[in-house]
């Protein structure tokens, strides 16, 4: 199989949403680095949940999309979506925040950079 952008894409972003889900899925305590307090069985199970459970599941979609050309599209508008609703959802959080970091500025930076990258993908794709 040819390794066209819309694989690469696919690719890159299953590796992401794996790595973030594998990581949060074994350690959601990970998210007190950001200062996320997990200070409740049910606050650890949530976490494990979405963003362990929900960003491996999404990560396997892609992984069997990339291998299938005419799922390409569709995955890269899903892949689009969810990282900009992401990027979105931070934003809302920032402006109702009225405040921010750094860090969270480079987050919203790459999410809309990275949805950006694939909605343009997914408007000049081919695939059927």
């Amino acid at each position: 199989m040819p390794w066209t952008r819309d694989r690469m894409l696919l690719i890159a972003s299953a590796a992401i949403f794996l790595f973030f889900g594998g990581w949060l899925l074994a350690v959601p305590t990970a998210l007190e680095g950001i200062g996320i307090k997990l200070s409740t069985a049910e606050a650890v199970i949530d976490v494990r949940a979405t963003y362990g459970g929900f960003e491996l599941g999404l990560a396997a979609f892609l992984a069997v999309a990339q291998a299938r050309p005419p799922w390409h599209r569709a995955a890269l508008l899903l892949s689009a979506l969810c990282i900009g609703g992401l990027g979105f959802g931070r934003l809302c959080g920032i402006v109702l925040a009225g405040e921010s970091t750094p860090l969270m500025w480079c987050f919203l930076a790459t999410e809309a950079v990275s949805a950006a990258v694939l909605v343009w993908a997914y408007r000049s794709s081919t695939a059927d």
